[in-house]
């Protein structure tokens, strides 16, 4: 009698799991239009992040007067954030504005996409595609002069109640440049930011498309 007790318990489960994936609507589903809010949020870059080098203090130590540590203590001291400080200060010593070229690119990108042309709209839309940039940063190669930027870029889909429906997260690199050419000429920055921030743009369009 348990045995049926479960197998029942277990059927209704399944049907009502079936149902509510079939009631699930996809945001393409949803979404007859969308636009793209006006403001772009880029986050400052954090003067100091964390060593990518942890320090074994074996064991025990200390590190001051009044600060102790104990048996196999592992510390991962914050060091200076110079190569997204480099950055931050080239992009505004060319006064290139960030905000306008992820704006000008995702906007680009939509009114030439065949599937979301239609829907894209300047303003009176369903939704609202909110987009940040929560940290952008230049690698340098190791053992030579070259450098590349990465831009991180979020998207939030956010409907007219402002509940995100949906929400996604890329980076994309640019190609190689002379790390000197790349801080100190206007053009090529410009270059290198637009280059890894359509190659984002391209990705978050290809998984909205999957959702």
């Amino acid at each position: 009698m348990k045995y049926i007790s479960n197998i029942l318990l277990l059927s209704i489960i399944l049907l009502f799991t079936a149902c509510s994936s079939k009631n699930q609507v996809k945001i393409n589903e949803q979404m007859n239009t969308f636009s793209l809010y006006k403001k772009v949020v880029i986050l400052s870059a954090p003067k100091t992040v964390p060593s990518p080098f942890s320090i074994g203090l074996g064991v025990g130590g200390s590190l001051s007067r009044h600060v102790g540590v104990s048996m196999n203590t592992v510390l991962r001291p914050d060091i200076v954030n110079d190569e997204a400080l480099d950055l931050e200060k080239s992009i505004a010593v060319h006064n290139v504005s960030l905000q306008d070229i992820v704006k000008n690119e995702f906007s680009n990108a939509m009114r030439n996409d065949a599937y979301y042309k239609n829907k894209y709209v300047a303003f009176g839309a369903d939704y609202q595609v909110h987009l940040f940039v929560p940290k952008y940063v230049i690698d340098r190669a190791i053992l030579t002069s070259n450098a590349y930027l990465k831009v991180f870029l979020d998207l939030e889909i956010v409907n007219k109640n402002g509940v995100v429906i949906y929400s996604d997260r890329v980076v994309n690199d640019s190609k190689y440049y002379r790390e000197d050419d790349l801080l100190n000429n206007k053009v090529l920055l410009e270059d290198a930011l637009k280059t890894s921030v359509q190659k984002s743009i391209q990705e978050l369009i290809i998984n909205m498309k999957k959702s």
